[in-house]
């Protein structure tokens, strides 16, 4: 008997030396774990406070501004391989007051010639990518500059996929159409360089849009067709009527980014971050500070329940002029629009004071 006791106490003592030894072994585990993984946590627990504060500081300790208003160049791509892709179809110009938000914006006409660069003005970043890879965003900058003589202080170029998973995000954007309209020629997307098996007309690159006239709800890739259509019939295939498009669309989408329902959706927040980061690209880089900056001049756009002041950039009618007129096409080889007066000084002084709100 005593003999059995022995060897029962003999693995005993085994077991707990085993047990001891799983247990040195799962806290240096766990020790390395923590070791690795200590700058991540560390990062997403201050990071959520630090733009708390970020946000709740002054945008002018953190935005780059000049007399007191931020200067934004919002730049449209179609994005993908084809020739192309890296004009920019959308040309934007806003300026928003660093202290309330108040916000102008000016849709800057694609086909407008610029003397200095010898083409118009939707190839400028085209061309700056061609010389050097990020000097698109300069000359496009100095391209818009060269017209609205103000300073800009960032640029965002956004690949149209972007835009429609935005505006599908939010379920959908709410537009008035005011005329309906049809074109026959809207590209189809992958089928820019599709020789149509020899169709000499090339009628398989595009599909017809119809929009009805009157209030309806837009998916993303509804409204993108709504805003890039250029050859509709009568007045809405002009440039400025697409003009005028392009803003009502991003109005609209401001208005559901600001409403109750998707500030509270976290989730949301979270995956328009995420489109952001893969579709937007902005020039320069975002901080942290300036992200949580612009955050907060949107609360200061809806607190003041202020609303986008858009701008007119257009020909005008037979009783009215406007700012840009379109010479005979042989002067330049192609349709294009030049200040009315032969230089650009009007238009810079119709921008001062619009922006600075003298009349």
């Amino acid at each position: 008997m005593s003999k059995i006791k022995r060897i029962l106490s003999s693995y005993q003592s085994l077991v707990r030396l085993l047990l001891v030894g799983v247990l040195v072994l799962f806290l240096i585990v766990f020790i390395l774990f923590i070791a690795k993984m200590a700058p991540k946590i560390t990062s997403s627990f201050f990071k959520g406070p630090a733009m708390l504060v970020n946000f709740l500081q002054s945008p002018e300790e953190n935005l780059q501004y000049f007399s007191g208003r931020t200067n934004v160049l919002l730049l449209g791509i179609s994005g993908g391989d084809h020739d192309g892709a890296d004009l920019t179809d959308t040309v934007i110009f806003a300026s928003i007051d660093i202290k309330n938000g108040d916000t102008v914006m000016v849709s800057i006409p694609r086909d407008i010639w610029l003397q200095d660069l010898q083409a118009k003005v939707n190839t400028a970043y085209y061309y700056g990518e061609e010389k050097q890879k990020g000097g698109g965003f300069s000359l496009a900058r100095d391209s818009v500059y060269q017209i609205t003589n103000q300073p800009i202080n960032y640029t965002f170029l956004v690949d149209f996929q972007g835009f429609v998973k935005a505006i599908d995000l939010v379920g959908g954007i709410e537009m008035v159409v005011d005329k309906a309209f049809d074109d026959y020629q809207y590209p189809i997307p992958g089928k820019e360089n599709d020789n149509c098996n020899a169709d000499k007309e090339l009628k398989c690159r595009y599909e017809h849009v119809h929009f009805n006239s009157g209030k309806q709800l837009m998916d993303g890739a509804t409204a993108l067709k709504f805003v890039r259509s250029r050859h509709a019939e009568g007045d809405e295939g002009t440039d400025f009527a697409r003009s005028v498009r392009q803003q009502k669309v991003i109005a609209a989408l401001k208005d559901k980014l600001i409403s109750i329902q998707f500030w509270l959706s976290v989730q949301k927040w979270g995956e328009l971050l995420n489109i952001f980061q893969t579709y937007v690209k902005a020039n320069p880089t975002l901080s942290d500070k300036e992200t949580a900056s612009f955050a907060n001049l949107m609360l200061r756009f809806v607190r003041q329940k202020s609303v986008i002041r858009t701008l007119a950039l257009d020909q005008g009618t037979e009783e009215s002029p406007g700012f840009l007129v379109s010479p005979a096409i042989e002067k330049y080889g192609q349709w294009v629009l030049v200040p009315r007066t032969g230089n650009w000084q009007e238009i810079q002084e119709y921008f001062k004071q619009k922006i600075s709100g003298s009349f």
